[in-house]
């Protein structure tokens, strides 16, 4: 076992010395914020979809999925992988391309053209506070892997973590975390695969897996009265609608996947790649689901599910196999940790900086950005130790993302008569009608989950997300069409200005 760890640590250590190496490659590419951001805009197809799909098969996905497929079953991936799958499938389908043609740096651009700066600093603040608790997050998430899989402390592996990835995003932004991102999505994918013959024989073998693995836990169906993760009845039905919304259709606007599409060569490229990496997150994010459910027959009282997939790593992969899965693991938390710390630095230099200094030169946005990247992962990684209450705070912005700019987003697009006064009216609607819906359905999710209060309010703000969202819609409609003259809707323009 000792063995094992050891070349573990070897193969991890190379690959963090290769990352450093492409970020030192990669910042001789970066001439202006727009490579720094989106890598110049001249990704072809095969970087597209390996870019995508490594920051969305993250080690979310792989620890978290994992985990809730064990509890859950299939059910339990709903939100991810399933309903982000298909929310890149549809961001193909119907935005890519026209985001790519408009070639914004950011998802705040587009609100200040077609909203104006109150819109835009509204999805500035909320993007900024949420991949910043994702990165908290993710940097964290490094502390349990290496104590699992390589023996490091917890303060060993999380600071490990946090300065290699804060080294290569801040030598070569976009460019080193697509570049990285490619090579992380194969070593992950290949550990992955490795592991599901493995696992299988440690569980007995696949008929054994057949006799003692019920069917319903591969269905994504509701159960029995619109059962869904301990929820019968409307909210057991609202449970599960918000659970393909949020994602499906709340991650449409988030900067990591509209900051790809913008970073493709072409609308061709933005468009397909999009779809590919869709259809290839959702086949791939249900590996670790199946594994989860399949651990259950080889760790069957596990203390913190958030770990089966660790665990069976060191208990069932011969050594060559546990080398690549440990680093292809590291590899995926690294893709999503690189990817979130770029975007507030990014979204700060290029959207608020030039609220204060209308005039400031591109030189000095590209400098300011790489200023932050060091400044930015410290201080994500200090709120998720030691501030627990802003670090909740912080991931709550998720949904927030959804309220505030999901459904501006859309209707933006695709709406002529969407304007200004809609756009405001809906956010205040959505987050009232939230909060409110949050703090009624709490004392059930409570009694739901015997009083656990980090599960409950979660079940809650899952619950209150599908009414806000529909009022807010019709909010939207109504007042659009009311202040059409007062308030004319602003045409959707490129960035240099042009009608689109």
């Amino acid at each position: 076992m000792e063995y094992k760890i050891f070349l573990g640590l070897i193969g991890v250590a190379i690959y963090m010395a290769l990352t450093i190496i492409i970020g030192w490659w990669a910042s001789k590419r970066v001439k202006n914020l727009a490579d720094y951001i989106v890598a110049g805009r001249r990704l072809g197809l095969a970087l597209v979809v390996g870019t995508v799909l490594a920051t969305w098969f993250g080690g979310g996905t792989v620890l978290g999925g994992s985990s809730m497929a064990y509890i859950f079953g299939l059910r339990g991936v709903i939100m991810d992988p399933i309903g982000a799958g298909v929310c890149v499938i549809l961001f193909g389908l119907f935005f890519a391309s026209i985001l790519r043609k408009l070639r914004y740096l950011t998802i705040a651009d587009f609100f200040r053209v077609r909203y104006g700066r109150t819109m835009e600093i509204l999805s500035t603040i909320v993007n900024i506070i949420a991949y910043m608790g994702w990165l908290g997050a993710l940097l964290v998430a490094f502390s349990s892997v290496f104590q699992v899989l390589l023996g490091l402390t917890f303060e060993q592996g999380v600071w490990l973590g946090t300065i290699v990835t804060i080294i290569y995003t801040f030598l070569g932004g976009m460019w080193s975390v697509t570049l990285t991102d490619f090579i992380q999505m194969v070593l992950l994918t290949i550990g992955m695969l490795f592991m599901i013959p493995y696992v299988a024989q440690a569980a007995g073998g696949w008929g054994v897996i057949a006799e003692k693995i019920s069917l319903d836990n591969y269905s994504i169906l509701p159960g029995p009265n619109w059962g869904y993760l301990g929820y019968i009845g409307l909210f057991g039905f609202m449970f599960y609608l918000s659970s393909w919304l949020v994602q499906g259709i709340g991650a449409l606007s988030c900067q990591d996947l509209v900051q790809r599409g913008l970073s493709a060569k072409d609308e061709k490229t933005a468009r397909i790649g999009s779809i590919i990496a869709g259809i290839g997150y959702i086949t791939l994010g249900l590996v670790p689901a199946l594994i989860g459910i399949w651990g259950r027959l080889v760790v069957p009282d596990i203390e913190n599910p958030d770990l089966i997939i660790p665990t069976l790593a060191v208990k069932v992969l011969p050594t060559p196999i546990f080398v690549i899965f440990a680093v292809g693991l590291l590899a995926a938390i690294m893709s999503s940790a690189d990817s979130a710390l770029i975007i507030p630095p990014s979204m700060i230099a290029q959207n608020l900086v030039p609220m204060i200094r209308p005039k400031v030169r591109e030189k000095v946005k590209l400098l300011l950005a790489r200023i932050l990247v060091p400044i930015i992962g410290v201080v994500s990684l200090l709120i998720a130790l030691y501030a627990a209450t802003i670090y909740f705070l912080m991931n709550l912005s998720w949904e927030l993302i959804l309220m505030v700019q999901g459904i501006p987003f859309i209707l933006g697009l695709y709406w002529k008569k969407a304007n200004r006064s809609g756009a405001l009216a809906c956010v205040a609607v959505n987050l009232a009608v939230w909060v409110t819906l949050i703090f009624m359905t709490l004392p059930y999710t409570l009694e739901v989950e015997e009083g656990v209060f980090e599960w409950a309010i979660w079940d809650s703000i899952y619950i209150a997300a599908v009414p806000a969202l529909a009022l807010g819609i019709i909010t939207f409609i109504i007042v659009s069409l009311l202040t059409q003259k007062r308030d004319p809707p602003r045409p959707l323009l490129d960035i240099e200005g042009k009608p689109i």
